[in-house]
C-alpha cells in the first residue's frame, strides 16, 4: 500500500518536473529545478539527480526546440565553475543519457 502511494507521488513529481523543465527561460530556472530535487531527496548526489531527470525524460520526452534552448544555456555557462555550470551540466547530461537510452530501446 505504501509503495503505491510512493509510486503515485513519484509520478506526480515527475509531471511537476516536466512542467518546470518545459518552462525554463534562464539559468535560475535550472538551478531551481536541481535545488528542488535536492530538497525532496535529502541524500541526493549527482547519480540520484540524473536518475530522476532521466525518468522524467523517459516518461515525458522533450521537444527539439526545448533541447536546443537548454543546449544554448549549457554552452553559455560551460566552464564557469559555479553552481550554474553544475546545474546545466547535470541537466544536459541527463538529456543526453535519456536520448541514448530511448534510441537503444527503439532498436
Amino acid at each position: 500500500m505504501l509503495y503505491k502511494i510512493y509510486k503515485f507521488n513519484y509520478k506526480c513529481y515527475l509531471y511537476y518536473l516536466n512542467y518546470r523543465i518545459n518552462n525554463i527561460k534562464n539559468i535560475n530556472d535550472i538551478t531551481f529545478i536541481i535545488k528542488n530535487i535536492c530538497f525532496f531527496y535529502k541524500d541526493a548526489n549527482s547519480d540520484v539527480i540524473i536518475n530522476i531527470l532521466t525518468d522524467c525524460f523517459k516518461k515525458y520526452p522533450l521537444k527539439e526546440e526545448k533541447m536546443r534552448s537548454i543546449s544554448i544555456l549549457q554552452q553559455n555557462y560551460e566552464l564557469t565553475n559555479g553552481i550554474e555550470d553544475y546545474c546545466c551540466f547535470i541537466l544536459w547530461l541527463s538529456i543526453i543519457y535519456s536520448i541514448n537510452n530511448n534510441y537503444s530501446s527503439i532498436l
